[in-house]
């Protein structure tokens, strides 16, 4: 491509990055979480609106006609733009995987064991069933006809485990109560949470593939992969990388930590990929081994500059590859509040039964419930991928996506005022290592 073939990528992505940061001011202002706002942005710019950019296999842009765009800038365009969104997916497991704090894990680990593996039986089951109860429906086409209806249901259900760290951790920050033993449980409860779905997800699609395939001979591989990946990346985090470090540390390069650090994310993504796992459970293992690594990697610091403009690429995209118009219907919004329901109800469920069975207050119980039953990022990840493997239709991908949206609206308030309820003021014997409070 000229120099001048890249004006457009340019001219959109400057687009892109006004209404990102736009959508973060509004979204602020509204207390509602940033992921959301940037969704709704790639709604508002996708063929849903105002079509300036359709990521389709066929991309189109209403600009076409206005600015005198080809067909072959337009495709390249896109191709841009889809690599900054699988970039910023690396990213985001990356970043999820920094939160993870051994240390943190190992002082509640007990309810937050519990509540993280029943927050992943019980939406699993309500998947199942929710998508088991609506196939077969005549009037809309929600699955495609050669999908095998358990494998869609499982997938689903995997869909509905993962819990958003970030939101939960958010509102305790605005409440002041990051520090208590509730929030504690609720963060490292999100993080066994993600540990178990980014694994069950990545099983399920190196068994299964994309939709209608299935190989049974191909699990005593799967699982040989998993167990080979899991050492290597122990011998990486137990003795290889502590001598990389040790031999490298106190140069006076600031800038190394940050290279080193997207350097072995791509490099652990590229391993998961070889062993047919998918990448992001690379970058997330990464994430993991650096942000425990002690004396010479802190890159939190560092690497919020890029992950703040890069991450929000892949929330955007999701909005410019689906046309709501097309799928828009009372019938679809019913589907959904179902949906929301199953969503909120098990992980809610979850939490008051990982929680009571330690000992917990009823209240305390409510909390982590609730906390449980946000979702985001990685749900949306998610639901990118099992709609691009063709295991819905875009109704059903709408379906999702309109659940993502609207959890938000109802657990916050309420989780909201839960907190200030029955956490009315910090214990000091409650208190463990403050998680930072810019976490979004």
């Amino acid at each position: 491509m000229k120099t001048s073939d890249f004006l457009l990528s340019f001219f959109l992505i400057a687009i892109i990055l006004t209404f990102i940061k736009a959508s973060q001011f509004v979204s602020r202002r509204f207390d509602l979480p940033d992921v959301l706002g940037e969704l709704l942005v790639g709604i508002i710019l996708g063929p849903t609106a105002l079509g300036v950019l359709y990521l389709a296999e066929t991309p189109t842009s209403s600009l076409g006609l206005v600015l005198g765009i080809s067909q072959e800038n337009l495709v390249g365009t896109a191709r841009i733009i889809t690599f900054i969104s699988e970039f910023a997916v690396l990213l985001l497991l990356f970043k999820v995987g920094l939160e993870v704090d051994f240390e943190d894990l190992k002082r509640v680990r007990t309810p937050a064991v519990i509540t993280a593996t029943t927050g992943i039986l019980l939406p699993l089951i309500g998947g199942v069933v929710f998508v088991l109860g609506i196939f077969g429906i005549g009037f809309i086409e929600l699955f495609p006809a050669e999908t095998d209806i358990w494998q869609t249901a499982v997938f689903v259900g995997i869909i509905l485990t993962a819990t958003s760290i970030g939101i939960s951790t958010r509102i305790f920050c605005d409440c002041d109560r990051l520090r208590s033993r509730v929030a504690q449980t609720v963060v490292c409860s999100a993080i066994f949470d993600d540990i178990i779905a980014v694994a069950l997800f990545s099983i399920i699609v190196a068994y299964f593939g994309s939709a209608g395939s299935f190989n049974p001979l191909g699990l005593p591989i799967i699982l040989l992969n998993i167990i080979m990946f899991f050492a290597i990346s122990y011998l990486l985090y137990r003795y290889i990388l502590p001598f990389f470090f040790s031999k490298i540390n106190g140069n006076g390069d600031k800038s190394l930590p940050i290279f080193v650090s997207i350097g072995f994310m791509l490099y652990m993504a590229t391993l998961a990929q070889a062993l047919g796992l998918a990448p992001i459970i690379g970058a997330f293992m990464a994430g993991v081994i650096i942000g425990n690594e002690e004396g010479f990697l802190d890159v939190n610091r560092d690497f919020e500059p890029i992950s703040s403009w890069v991450i929000p690429f892949f929330f955007l995209t999701i909005g410019l590859g689906v046309n709501l118009v097309n799928i828009w219907n009372f019938f679809i919004i019913i589907l959904a509040l179902i949906l929301v329901s199953i969503a909120i109800l098990t992980k809610h469920l979850a939490g008051i039964i990982g929680t009571k069975v330690s000992g917990y207050s009823k209240g305390e119980s409510r909390i982590v419930g609730l906390s449980m039953a946000a979702r985001g990022e990685v749900t949306l990840f998610f639901a990118y991928t099992g709609f691009s493997l063709g295991y819905f239709t875009q109704a059903f991908y709408g379906v999702l996506i309109l659940s993502v949206i609207l959890i938000p609206f109802i657990v916050i308030p309420l989780l909201k005022s839960t907190i200030m309820k029955w956490i009315p003021e910090q214990r000091e014997n409650e208190t463990l290592e403050e998680i930072s409070c810019n976490m979004k």
